[in-house]
């Protein structure tokens, strides 16, 4: 089982199930512990941000994770929300230039890119955004841990 897909409701529950088969997934693949942090709390910001900024709440609209780790561990994220691409340049680090700019702070979506090694968003159908997570000796140039 290199590749899974999840399906689940923008509430609670479905971060609770996505969490839970992440869990299953990553001890089918022996993926490092480190690895591992790093995507559930990766998975669940950005889970948090799509009900309450994306959906404005709880609600039975769909999210989608692909989790792949072939190679290098890579989590595709959809969601149906209107268009938000958190790679995208941002104000500088200055509280008074996010309230001009109508955000509340980033430090979450800091957060999301930061622990991951790669990221790529697609707004083309929705908000797709491509994140790549390297175990700890992949950064360093060894070989992959899977």
């Amino acid at each position: 089982m290199a590749e899974i897909e999840l399906n689940i409701p923008a509430t609670r529950r479905g971060l609770c199930t996505a969490l839970a088969r992440i869990e299953e997934f990553a001890a089918a693949r022996n993926l490092h512990a480190d690895t591992l942090g790093r995507l559930r709390v990766v998975v669940e910001e950005l889970v948090t941000n799509t009900i309450k900024y994306g959906y404005g709440g709880e609600c039975e609209r769909p999210i989608r994770l692909r989790l792949n780790a072939s190679h290098a561990l890579s989590l595709i994220y959809e969601d149906d929300a209107p268009r938000f691409d958190p790679t995208a340049p941002r104000p500088a680090h200055d509280p008074a230039a996010r309230r001009r700019a109508g955000r509340e702070g980033r430090a979450g979506l800091d957060l999301v890119l930061g622990l991951s090694d790669s990221a790529a968003y697609d707004g083309s159908a929705g908000n797709r955004l491509a994140l790549t997570f390297l175990a700890p000796d992949q950064s360093a140039g060894g070989p992959a841990s899977t």
